[in-house]
């Protein structure tokens, strides 16, 4: 199974609706979009990670809004909101989600908010993935950063590594190589590997830049 993570680039940055309202309040950003479901009416229940302490002023944008039926706004204290929203359809987003669903693709939360986009995370075949890229390209901008197996059991940044990054990246921890002080060196890591010492340094060197990347990302 493969997977696909990539930025999904709507115009403005949000895409229409409660969305595009959300990134509008001052002193409020958009972190995450922890769940999203797409019910049988059409509607979608949405769940917003929000960095921010004005819950007021999204109180505020909620209540006067047309296409929201329910909503509620908690307090998750240390300047993080989290917005529970139940809002109409949009034409655009369900024909994402329609596409993912014909593919039967799997979407893996949370989407994280960049200053571009929404970062997102697809599972499936490889068939499956490229059938539904070429569908998405043709309603919407999409940048991909990252293909590769899916390994549902481990975090994803684990993921965006290749598997003799991973097994590197493994051996050097077991032997205590990234212990303080270091129980080993890269030639002993070389060696449990079965290959050159250059070639174990060069693996854990793109792992660790690989890895840093995505944690930082995700802060």
């Amino acid at each position: 199974m493969r997977a696909v993570e990539g930025q999904v680039l709507p115009e403005g940055q949000a895409f229409p609706g409660v969305d595009a309202a959300i990134a509008g309040v001052d002193g409020v950003q958009r972190e995450a979009l922890v769940a999203l479901e797409w019910h049988s009416d059409g509607t979608y229940a949405l769940l917003y990670r929000l960095a921010g302490d004005d819950a007021a002023a999204l109180d505020a944008v909620f209540r006067d809004r047309a296409d929201v039926y329910d909503y509620d706004v908690i307090d998750g204290g240390d300047g993080q909101l989290f917005a529970f929203v139940h809002v109409s359809e949009r034409e655009t987003l369900s024909e994402l989600l329609a596409i993912a669903e014909s593919h039967a693709l799997i979407l893996d939360p949370p989407f994280r908010y960049t200053d571009r986009g929404v970062r997102v995370t697809v599972a499936g075949t490889e068939a499956a993935l490229q059938a539904a890229f070429a569908e998405v390209t043709d309603r919407i901008a999409v940048e991909i950063e990252w293909t590769g197996e899916y390994t549902p059991d481990e975090p994803g940044y684990l993921g965006r590594l290749t598997d003799r990054q991973r097994e590197a990246v493994l051996v050097a921890h077991e032997l205590g190589y990234y212990e303080t002080p270091r129980a080993t060196s890269f030639e002993a890591v070389a060696d449990e590997l079965g290959c050159a010492p250059s070639t174990a340094n060069e693996l854990l060197r793109r792992a660790e830049s690989v890895l840093l990347d995505a944690l930082l990302e995700s802060v």
